[in-house]
């Protein structure tokens, strides 16, 4: 069926073509309800159309059944009377209709089965709808991280990170060699000279507590 052929392309890869072309996730998510809204609708009127056709047909054969019936009783009527040629045109007759009700009770078979394999096809088809709007939202935010991390990925293929993690060691390098440099001149940052008074204060600190225990000691002696 050519619904269900069209059907399977959007759910396949050209999603995914529209999806690298399009800016909009929620678009695209919009767009793939409503082309399998419109096959639905394609699907559900195709098996309404082949459904009107089997109410025709199971007519027919209602018909057909009451003309056999006829010519039945005819042929058993001729007899009765002793008109055999009357019976044996009754009875081609009879025969004719039957292969006439033979062949419609063929055509209802088959067209029943293709209404069964229709109808499955239209609930596939809305389950699957349905599937798509219980994970809408979810799909839509999906869509948006493949696209951010797609361009992450892109942005990333376009930049010299040999060169780059070169050019960042050799300014660390140098750096320290700074620093190095410095401290050897004796230069100290702000938070070095503070650190350093602070060292001192501690230490004079200590000794005056270690000098006062010292004449504590004389004193009591």
């Amino acid at each position: 069926m050519k619904m269900i052929k069209r059907f399977k392309k959007i759910m396949g890869s050209q999603i995914n073509d529209r999806l690298d072309k399009i800016e909009d996730p929620e678009k695209m998510v919009k767009y793939m309800l409503r082309e399998m809204d419109d096959t639905i609708v394609e699907a559900k009127s195709a098996t309404t159309a082949k459904m009107a056709l089997l109410t025709t047909i199971d007519s027919e054969r209602k018909e057909v059944e009451k003309e056999l019936e006829r010519w039945q009783t005819r042929a058993q009527l001729a007899v009765e009377k002793g008109k055999d040629d009357l019976a044996r045109q009754a009875i081609g007759e009879k025969q004719r209709v039957e292969r006439k009700l033979a062949h419609l009770d063929e055509e209802t078979k088959q067209m029943e089965q293709i209404i069964a394999s229709m109808q499955s096809h239209v609930t596939t088809l809305e389950e699957k709808r349905d599937e798509v709007v219980e994970k809408q939202r979810i799909l839509i935010q999906r869509a948006y991280h493949a696209k951010e991390k797609k361009k992450v990925l892109e942005t990333l293929k376009g930049l010299d990170t040999v060169s780059t993690c070169r050019r960042f060691t050799e300014f660390e390098q140098k750096i320290e060699r700074m620093e190095a440099d410095a401290q050897m001149a004796g230069y100290r940052t702000k938070e070095e000279e503070k650190e350093a008074a602070f060292a001192k204060m501690e230490k004079e600190e200590s000794i005056e507590k270690e000098l006062s225990l010292l004449k504590k000691e004389k004193t009591s002696k």
